[in-house]
């Protein structure tokens, strides 16, 4: 699902709520017994309890995807700030290997930023940013290495090789919380929940021999509408809702004053 277009689902769910909605109204309005008061109330009850498991899944769906959105907006705060303490240790270095360093922590940092402006339905960019991205990586332990290997402190340069394996780590689990999502299952239980809703709505219409049209479509406009910010906040980087990315850009400044 979550290689479909959000605005294709979501109308998609629009129109099977009204169809569904209009077959259940034909259904109720030449039910025999549609002038039967206790059936009227029993299936006014059973819509109550559907709209009830309706709020439940929608909360509970809801909570998932706004806190994945939160920690992937902790992870870049995280992550900027592992790169800010890998440039602290890189004040330290050797005269030779520092400017080094920063050269590559200026383009791995750049390649980081470029990577979280590509869309996530972009693979072939996506995967072409990541090899660079790992071969800024290798070229930094290298340069950890030859620290180590010459470093008159080696207290200096084991320090900057566990800022550079924390800031590593840090870029992985962050490129790990871009894939997880709210699981397929839960977004298809919580359609079929809406639809059948969509035809509650129309089946007790029709027993009543009415149907509030404006107040049926506002219903489903406002659930629709929930729907797309559910998917929304758990698609990084392909919806409106997008992660803050000011940490990483704050970070290049940093590097700067650090570099002079």
């Amino acid at each position: 699902m979550y290689d479909k277009n959000s605005i294709f689902i979501i109308i998609t769910l629009f129109i099977l709520m009204l169809i569904v909605n209009q077959i259940a109204y034909e259904i109720g309005r030449r039910n025999k017994d549609a002038e039967n008061t206790e059936m009227k109330s029993q299936s006014t009850a059973i819509q109550t309890g559907i709209i009830g498991l309706l709020a439940l899944l929608l909360g509970f769906t809801f909570n998932m995807s706004l806190h994945r959105y939160d920690a992937r907006s902790s992870a870049v705060i995280e992550e900027a700030g592992a790169i800010a303490r890998v440039a602290m240790q890189a004040k330290l270095l050797s005269e030779d290997i520092r400017k080094e360093v920063f050269e590559e922590l200026d383009t791995y940092l750049a390649l980081r930023i470029s990577l979280s402006q590509v869309d996530l339905s972009i693979p072939e960019q996506r995967n072409a940013l990541n090899k660079k991205v790992s071969l800024s990586q290798t070229n930094l332990i290298d340069l950890a290495q030859k620290e180590m290997s010459q470093a008159k402190s080696h207290y200096i340069a084991n320090g900057f090789f566990q800022a550079l394996s924390s800031m590593i780590q840090i870029e992985n689990k962050r490129t790990a919380m871009l894939r997880l999502h709210v699981p397929e299952p839960v977004l298809f239980l919580l359609f079929c929940v809406f639809i059948t809703v969509g035809g509650m709505l129309g089946y007790n219409s029709g027993l009543g021999k009415k149907r509030p049209a404006f107040p049926t479509i506002l219903l489903f406009t406002l659930i629709v509408l929930v729907v797309f910010i559910i998917i929304d906040l758990d698609r990084p980087k392909r919806g409106i809702i997008q992660v803050n990315q000011d940490s990483l850009n704050d970070t290049q400044i940093i590097l700067l004053d650090y570099k002079n």
